[in-house]
């Protein structure tokens, strides 16, 4: 693996863990995607705490899947970077899921 994808494979995944975690813990909520376009009577409707816990464990499993993907990529191995598409696309369904099924702990 050459210098780049070593960078690569170990900068991108640190970086969305750590902002994973900033999301548990309510901070950096600024950069997620649609949150700042809401209208303040909507935001109001959330449990913003439980969200945040929501996408935070999805943005660090992303992160997680990000590294299977990238180190899988650089080294030619296809069961690695297939786990880490699996991992990131479980992760994202999880996250668009949960809420619609258990609108109670989400919405206030």
């Amino acid at each position: 693996m050459s210098i780049l994808g070593m960078i690569l494979t170990l900068l991108i995944p640190w970086g969305a863990v750590l902002w994973g975690v900033n999301i548990y813990h309510q901070k950096g909520t600024w950069f997620l995607a649609g949150w700042n376009t809401m209208r303040e009577e909507e935001k109001a409707s959330y449990n913003v705490e439980e969200m945040c816990h929501l996408f935070g464990r999805c943005v660090i499993f992303c992160g997680v899947g990000a590294f299977l993907l990238l180190y899988g990529s650089f080294n030619q191995n296809d069961y690695i970077l297939c786990s880490g598409i699996g991992v990131v696309a479980i992760a994202v369904i999880l996250s668009i899921l949960l809420p619609k099924i258990n609108p109670g702990k989400y919405r206030k």
